[in-house]
């Protein structure tokens, strides 16, 4: 199912009293793509199925919004949702590429598995599911889950303004998690102003039941509750990755940051943790109130879990508030504050990074630097992973007449089989269409000049098509035929390159670049079209 001709989408709207605007029951080896489906009273888009397993289902280039119905029954009701209708059904082969979902008074923007069955044995989960290239926002629960998936990722993908719920009803959200999976990766991602009337509020999650999961390469920001949750509840979670991940002004809410910290590590109802490994993540931490930016009040198996290689800035003199179960080392804290900082291990309360490596023998190889308050809003400058161009002799002329700031994405496109933007182009896409929105307040301008050696591309029908797809606005956009290598680059008014990368550049880097030079974002134009 796909569209024909040239222009925008077509548009599917469902009427006042259909509950979906598009239903697949016990259906298999559907594609579609290129449609804009809204309305319905509990889905956008809603698979199902009583009938064993159902194979390939892949859904491209959609936007899908606008579901408002009554009073929210249950977790499974949403923008996309495929959710078994039987204790024996599953789903194998399901992809979700480039689909933008966003604006309901139900719970999910996209959920692959759903949750009203319960706890059904393994040999019944869904596999090989696939969400990437997408965008998730302005609904009142969670953003994008996987939720009983063998063999899954989510990757590439934003997800802002989530748990919007007012009152507490069915549950607490989180922007991107995954829950009773198994080698499951979320990678890629941005998560921000996320929000909940309860508990959680969190950007990522790594939730009861999952084995082998992994939390890699993601930039959770501007967040009320924390940037990354591990939890064991009535199951094992077993060997949990969390790496090189970006935390900046989580914690945002009073109350959920003394509860939960930026990272946050819980248990209860005899679940547990078993085999966890958190390593190479940044946090900046500067809540409201004095609250631990590593918070462990899990039952974690003795020596299964470590926390190694992070750096934590942190405004708070509370670095770490951890059981004894956690191994801690090389890890390097900043301090900013008039304060001294503290960790607590166990019963132990350490004013000293040097006195808890003697009692403690933990945080071996780690260190701790202190600098006044003042220097926090510089904060950013110090990291050494900020790739910094040096200023060129001369500003080409064409470039002396900038006069905000611009960053310029020279890209690479090609179509693929389906006339689709091919996933390299596409991922890169959605990050400064994130980037766009945040700092359009402040002025910054996105630039982005497509390149293809072939000439006649530009011309097609289905590049027209696609680009329009995409819904660009707000970002100038050129075409040039020619065969250049992808780069990014910073300009600051005047024309200076401030910052260049080659190949793709993610969330993380072009996130905490723009904070450095330009401050941090301005939310007051989210989801506002650029000429309104």
């Amino acid at each position: 199912m796909t569209a024909y001709g040239e222009g925008a989408r077509p548009k599917v709207v469902a009427g006042t009293s259909a509950q979906e605007t598009l239903r697949l029951f016990d259906q298999q080896y559907w594609d579609i793509d290129s449609l804009d489906l809204s309305g319905g009273t509990t889905y956008g888009i809603f698979v199902s199925g009583t009938k064993g397993i159902l194979h390939h289902i892949h859904l491209s280039n959609l936007a899908v919004h606008d579901v408002f119905g009554g009073p929210m029954k249950n977790k499974d009701n949403g923008l996309v949702m495929f959710s078994p209708g039987s204790v024996d059904q599953h789903f194998d082969d399901v992809l979700l590429d480039g689909v933008t979902a966003w604006n309901t008074n139900q719970w999910v923007g996209i959920m692959i598995g759903g949750g009203n069955l319960g706890y059904p044995p393994e040999s019944v989960w869904n596999t090989n599911a696939v969400i990437r290239n997408s965008t998730v926002h302005d609904v009142q629960g969670d953003g994008i889950v996987l939720f009983r998936v063998r063999g899954g990722s989510i990757d590439s993908s934003v997800a802002w303004n989530t748990g919007m719920q007012i009152t507490q009803s069915i549950g607490t959200p989180n922007a991107i998690w995954t829950w009773m999976c198994d080698d499951c990766t979320v990678e890629g991602n941005e998560a921000y102003l996320t929000d909940s009337p309860g508990v959680d509020g969190g950007a990522f999650d790594i939730d009861y039941g999952n084995t082998k999961d992994s939390v890699i390469d993601n930039y959770g920001h501007d967040t009320q509750g924390y940037c990354v949750a591990i939890f064991g509840a009535g199951f094992v979670t077993r060997q949990s990755v969390v790496r090189g991940n970006l935390c900046i002004n989580n914690g945002r809410s009073p109350r959920m940051a003394n509860y939960q910290g930026a990272i946050f590590l819980l248990s209860w109802n005899d679940g547990s943790i078993d085999g966890l490994t958190m390593e190479n993540n940044t946090v900046y931490w500067s809540p409201y109130e004095n609250a631990p930016a590593l918070l462990n009040q899990g039952n974690i198996k003795p020596g299964t879990a470590v926390f190694r290689n992070n750096t934590i800035y942190s405004t708070a003199p509370w670095m770490v508030d951890s059981n004894t179960s956690l191994s801690l080392a090389q890890n390097h804290y900043s301090y900013f504050g008039a304060g001294t900082p503290e960790w607590r291990y166990g019963t132990s309360r350490f004013t000293s990074l040097t006195a808890m490596q003697g009692d403690s023998h933990q945080e071996t190889g780690s260190s701790l630097s202190q600098h006044v308050l003042q220097q926090w809003p510089r904060v950013y400058e110090l990291n050494a992973e900020l790739e910094q161009t040096k200023a060129a002799s001369a500003v080409p002329r064409e470039q002396q007449q900038i006069k905000g700031w611009v960053l310029s994405c020279l890209l690479p496109v090609s179509l693929d089989a389906n006339g689709m933007m091919s996933d390299a182009a596409l991922r890169q896409m959605v990050v400064l269409k994130s980037l766009s929105q945040q700092y359009r307040a402040l002025g910054l301008q996105v630039k982005l000049r497509m390149t293809s050696p072939d000439a006649q591309l530009f011309k097609t029908e289905a590049f027209h098509n696609a680009v329009v797809d995409l819904d660009l606005a707000g970002i100038t956009t050129e075409q040039d035929s020619g065969s250049g290598v992808e780069q990014t680059m910073l300009l600051m008014p005047g024309g200076k390159i401030v910052a260049r990368w080659k190949g793709f550049t993610g969330p993380s880097t072009l996130g905490l670049a723009l904070r450095r030079w330009m401050g941090e974002p301005n939310y007051s134009q989210m989801g506002v079209k650029a000429d309104e």
